[in-house]
């Protein structure tokens, strides 16, 4: 059976900072502001606005980049994409909408 290693207390201020550190980190990094930022910092940049970073397109294959844009837009919120296949630019409004007959 092991043993634990016996618990030491801290001293009032002995190791605080590193806690609220950590504590900060894990929060920021759960938080819809950590998570753009991350995007942003490990990724491709945003092409949306910060506050709708929920609709950035996601990165594709550089592989995929020349079918997907040969292929032209699928909607509005498609994009347009870089050799790297980070998205460059968003479709637009009048992209990939198709008028259907009316009844």
């Amino acid at each position: 059976m092991e043993t634990m290693a016996p618990i030491r207390s801290l001293k009032l201020g002995q190791g605080v900072g590193r806690w609220l550190a950590l504590v900060g980190a894990a929060w920021l990094a759960t938080s819809p502001a950590g998570l753009a930022q991350e995007r942003m910092a490990g990724s491709c940049p945003l092409v949306v606005a910060p506050k709708n970073s929920d609709l950035q397109p996601r990165r594709i294959q550089p592989s995929q980049v020349a079918g997907k844009n040969a292929g032209g837009c699928l909607s509005p919120s498609d994009a347009i994409y870089g050799p790297d296949g980070c998205p460059l630019k968003l479709c637009g409004a009048n992209a990939g909408v198709i008028p259907l007959p009316a009844p």
